[in-house]
Order: C-alpha cells, then sequence, then structure tokens
C-alpha cells in the first residue's frame, strides 16, 4: 500500500518539479542568434532525398529488367516468353501446369489469343535471356581475368 502512494504522489508531483526546473531553464537558456534552418541544411537534404529517390527507382528499373517480378504460382504457372507488340501491347506465352496458352495483353483487357495443343520445349526460349545472377558472374570473371 505504501509502494502505491509513493507512486501516485511521484507522479502527481513530478510534473510540479519538472515545470519548476524547466522555468529555471527556461530564463537561464540562451537565445539562437542564428537560424537553425538555413540554405546549406535545406540544399544537402533536398540531395539525400534526390539520392534515395534515385536508388529505388534504379531498383525497381533493374528488378523488372531481370524478370523479377515474373513470379510462380507454386510452379503451377509461368511466363514462358513475352513479346511486345506496340508500346501498351504485349503477346505473352503462359505455362499452366501441362498446357500453354497465348494470351494478348493491352491496357484494358487479356484475351486468349490460342491454346496450344502441343506444348513449345524449344531450351532457346527459356535460354534466350541469361538471368542477372548469371550476368554478373561472367562480368565477375571477365574482371577477374584482365
Amino acid at each position: 500500500m505504501k509502494t502505491i502512494l509513493f507512486l501516485v504522489h511521484s507522479l502527481l508531483f513530478s510534473d510540479v518539479l519538472f515545470a519548476a526546473d524547466s522555468s529555471d531553464k527556461a530564463n537561464t537558456a540562451k537565445t539562437l542568434t542564428s537560424s537553425p534552418v538555413t540554405t546549406g541544411a535545406l540544399i544537402e537534404t533536398l540531395i539525400g532525398l534526390l539520392v534515395i529517390l534515385a536508388c529505388i527507382a534504379f531498383l525497381a528499373w533493374l528488378l523488372r529488367r531481370t524478370g523479377r517480378f515474373n513470379t510462380t504460382a507454386n510452379g503451377e504457372m509461368k511466363i514462358i516468353a513475352g513479346l511486345s507488340l506496340g508500346p501498351r501491347e504485349r503477346a505473352v506465352l503462359l505455362q499452366v501446369g501441362e498446357q500453354q496458352i497465348l494470351v494478348g495483353v493491352t491496357t484494358q483487357h487479356i484475351h486468349t489469343l490460342h491454346v496450344l495443343d502441343q506444348p513449345i520445349r524449344d531450351t532457346n526460349l527459356s535460354n534466350s535471356s541469361p538471368r542477372f545472377a548469371e550476368k554478373l558472374q561472367q562480368i565477375m570473371q571477365q574482371r577477374g581475368n584482365s
């Protein structure tokens, strides 16, 4: 019971002591002679912000370029190939289980163009664009040899 009273007492009177302590500090505090926000500080903050935004944009471009957004649904559905037909139109070959479907993708619609009777099993189709990791490894080997 005494500890509860002590806690209540300390909570109630600590604000009074803090207010008295801060008023003493306010009287003895010095005033600023210059503004804490300077042109140099604003420019430095703006440049830092631009660098961070550029890094985010570069990483998004890199992920999109390497095809890391082409995720699989438990290995049952994946994009095999894609071909740009215009600025916003694409033909995409999808693998769904054992079946392959050619679809046309626009900004507003997705249409099934053809369902393939026999799946395309061309090795050049899947190896036409090397993965980012493979490209990076080749570059690192070339630099190590030179």
